[in-house]
């Protein structure tokens, strides 16, 4: 009966604690156009994205032929710019006032740019894993298919359980699956992701966000978004 009983508490106290995380934004979107939706575990059909919509653990992006979202995440402003016809979900833990940040990419192309101030940030797509702590670099995941990873700024660690490699500003990362080896090169003229329109821009715009306790702050952003 005191098993039966511990394991109850264990798992109510679980339960707790990722209601918790769900409950609390983990970033906000600051530009969506296009086809684009977010499909939410407490929602019982897809959202359509809209300019200030609050994003939270668990939520899953994708956006259509001719869709873009761009969003922010609240503790540092660390970006991420998701392209067209590509399918992902953000994951957002928090840990000593800032959020250990994980994309988990289906498919798709997304350009992610990390500020150097606080937290982990991570790309995970299903042949590797992309580590990075201020920087910017473009992921592209093919569908049931290999991964590249073009090095815009900074170092990029991708690795998986047959190896890891470093990737730096001007350099291509490949890795067909996930038992091939990261492999490092040199960018070749046109092989990355070209610059679009939707990636220059500037955003400003203001929400609402409530803590436990009760309180709410109004949080601005003003976004100018470099070139890259």
């Amino acid at each position: 009966m005191k098993r039966y009983i511990l394991i109850s508490i264990i798992l109510a106290l679980a339960l707790s604690v990722q209601l918790s995380i769900a409950a609390k934004p983990i970033a906000v979107i600051i530009k969506a156009k296009g086809e684009s939706s977010i499909d939410r575990s407490s929602e019982s059909k897809k959202q359509t994205i809209k300019l200030g919509m609050r994003l939270f653990h668990g939520d899953k992006i994708q956006t259509g032929k001719k869709g873009f979202v761009a969003l922010k995440f609240v503790d540092d402003g660390s970006l991420v710019r998701v392209r067209s016809n590509s399918s992902l979900s953000i994951e957002g833990e928090e840990e000593e006032k800032s959020i250990v940040k994980n994309i988990l990419m289906e498919f798709g192309s997304i350009f992610s740019r990390i500020t150097k101030k606080r937290s982990e940030f991570r790309v995970t797509t299903p042949t590797s894993v992309a580590s990075v702590k201020g920087t910017a670099f473009w992921t592209v995941q093919e569908f049931k298919g290999a991964t590249r990873y073009f090095g815009e700024e900074g170092v990029v660690e991708i690795s998986n359980e047959s190896g890891s490699a470093l990737l730096k500003e001007g350099e291509t990362g490949i890795v067909t699956s996930s038992n091939s080896k990261p492999i490092v090169r040199k960018t070749q003229p046109g092989e990355k992701p070209k610059k679009s329109a939707d990636d220059s821009s500037i955003d400003e715009f203001q929400f609402e966000i409530e803590d436990e306790e009760g309180n709410t702050q109004d949080l601005k952003f003003k976004v100018k978004e470099k070139t890259n």
